[in-house]
């Protein structure tokens, strides 16, 4: 039996701070196509990628971005590329849970994780967390 992210025709980029191993293998196993930072650019070069490069380029190509904290809605420069490209961001609500708990607490909103990305245009970031789902998150750019 497929998953919904498998039937959603979705690709997902995972930043730097949801590894390499864990959280991609868990999230391949439930069948999720995803990339990681490491397989884009390279294990080497990975860290050296500024956010706003890897933010902008995996959106224009049409992927849904995954990250470990939603620190990006805060940050200026970020979330100007974020608005800018029109990115649909989902990243965990706590940036202290570590390896498949990660994995586990995106599974758990993987129905409500491929409902917004489908129906809800970007730019957005949606904060991810077991026990309240999903939360839209004002960005820090426009400037108010």
């Amino acid at each position: 039996m497929a998953s919904e992210a498998t039937e959603s025709g979705l690709r997902f980029f995972l930043d730097r701070g949801l590894g390499s191993r864990i959280v991609p293998q868990a999230l391949r196993e439930a069948g999720w196509v995803l990339e990681t930072m490491d397989e884009r650019y390279g294990k080497s070069e990975s860290k050296y990628i500024e956010d706003t490069r890897w933010i902008e380029e995996a959106t224009l190509i049409g992927d849904i971005l995954l990250c470990k904290d939603v620190a990006i809605a805060h940050n200026p420069l970020e979330a100007q590329v974020v608005y800018m490209s029109s990115a649909k961001v989902f990243g965990l609500s706590n940036a202290n849970i570590v390896g498949r708990t990660m994995a586990d607490w995106f599974l758990a909103n993987e129905a409500r994780i491929i409902d917004a990305a489908l129906k809800a245009e970007g730019p957005y970031i949606m904060a991810v967390n077991p026990s309240y789902g999903l939360r839209r998150l004002k960005l820090a750019y426009p400037p108010r």
